[in-house]
């Protein structure tokens, strides 16, 4: 039988262990908004510097030519799109189409895009917004679609609000048998970043990613998220389509960590993938000046980020004295030094292009092109640049159920392209 004074004991650490996980747990307010007109260069820039760090092994960057290319024309398969951030194919081969600002759209087999769809939730637009439109793997039957999207925080003004406002949610949603509405919207999860993406798995579980601020004028030291597992800023994190947490995520029943975390150490992941075969998770981040990387995710492992990296702060400051490799941190797959700011990313597995098979395409928005990387297992043994002549923001890329290569530009005035061979 406990004696009153052990009980109180007891209870007093109780207590301090709570105080110390409650002070572990800290947030750390989002950047205030720049100043009007405020020269980007007060801050730093994105520019080259001549920073060219070492890779950990031949290929990591800068992979040669591929011995094998394909030669293709392009012709203009939809236009007239503002924003456009993400697109995929219905089942019948018609494409849904979602826009940044807050609009989903449908675009017909003849290229010809609808009005927005009706009843998206409410959302924040401001600098974020719509990220991700993905159909359910049994949408056909079930009509079930997932969105990752920004909101306003209550309490937050609309007239002043800081840099990076929104916080990010995810939902699933149903659209209506006559393509006209979204219905039956419920939210997933709180994913707390300033944008990511969503994508369903072979075992029908969602991979959601999560961003930490990041741009011109914000110091990657400033933000410790993606290390904090009492976070899910700068994070990879699975759900179960219905919002709840698998058992046998990593982290699930440690004390103080997020049971949805699946791998940390991100800073602002960009696009995402699966792979055809292994059915393992890909991504493309955006570093900050320089060090953009592709990465495979490996459940329960922490990708470095902001402790080691290839890139600098804007201001061209090292990161934690340039470091690029530690015990226990992930190495990219591939990395990019300048930026070429990696957007959407997809494998190839059609028949219209036999070299192409197994490769990976990457949206280029900075860089102003598609990106071919050829793989070997997870290396990277070649890197060709495609559709340069045409001097554009690439924003998505997938494969379409002919076997073409479907391409969409950034911007207002957006559109679709479609790659086939050339004759």
């Amino acid at each position: 039988m406990f004696r009153k004074s052990a009980f109180v004991c007891i209870l007093c650490v109780v207590l301090a262990a709570t105080a110390t996980l409650a002070q572990s747990i800290k947030t750390i307010p989002r950047p205030p908004a720049q100043p009007a007109g405020a020269p980007a260069t007060d801050a730093g820039s994105a520019a080259p510097d001549g920073y060219a760090p070492i890779p950990q092994w031949p290929g990591q960057t800068r992979a040669p030519h591929p011995a094998k290319t394909e030669a293709y024309s392009v012709s203009t398969f939809a236009e007239g799109l503002n924003g456009g951030f993400c697109f995929s194919f219905l089942p019948d081969g018609r494409i849904i189409v979602g826009e940044r600002p807050g609009r989903i759209r449908i675009v017909d087999k003849n290229g010809r895009v609808s009005d927005p769809i009706d009843g998206l939730p409410t959302l924040w637009a401001r600098g974020q917004g719509l990220f991700d439109v993905r159909l359910d793997k049994d949408f056909a039957t079930n009509r079930t679609i997932y969105l990752s999207y920004t909101v306003l925080p209550a309490g937050t003004s609309e007239a002043s609000p800081p840099r990076f406002a929104g916080v990010l949610k995810v939902a699933r949603a149903r659209l209506s048998a006559d393509d006209k509405r979204i219905e039956n919207i419920k939210v997933l999860l709180d994913a707390e970043g300033t944008g990511g993406r969503v994508i369903q798995a072979p075992d029908g579980t969602l991979f959601v990613t999560a961003s930490i601020p990041a741009g011109i004028g914000i110091n990657s030291v400033d933000w410790p998220q993606p290390q904090q597992l009492d976070s899910n800023m700068g994070k990879v994190m699975r759900i179960n389509p219905d919002g709840s947490i698998p058992k046998d995520n990593p982290f699930v029943g440690r004390t103080g960590a997020h049971p949805e975390i699946y791998a940390l150490g991100f800073r602002d992941i960009q696009g995402v993938a699966i792979h055809p075969r292994t059915g393992k998770l890909w991504t493309s981040e955006h570093g900050p000046r320089g060090g953009d990387e592709i990465n495979a995710i490996d459940k329960g492992k922490n990708y470095g980020f902001p402790v080691i990296g290839y890139g600098r702060e804007y201001t061209g400051k090292p990161i934690n004295g340039d470091k690029t490799s530690q015990a226990g941190m992930e190495q990219p797959v591939y990395f990019w030094t300048p930026d070429i700011a990696p957007a959407g990313i997809s494998f190839y597995t059609g028949k219209l292009f036999p070299a192409w098979q197994g490769d990976l395409f990457v949206s280029a928005l900075a860089g102003k092109y598609l990106m071919r990387l050829v793989l070997n297992g997870e290396r990277v043994i070649g890197e060709e640049r495609l559709l340069v002549d045409l001097n554009s923001r690439i924003r998505d890329v997938h494969e379409g159920p002919d076997g073409s290569l479907y391409v969409m530009t950034d911007g207002n005035g957006g559109k679709i392209l479609r790659l086939v061979p050339k004759k």
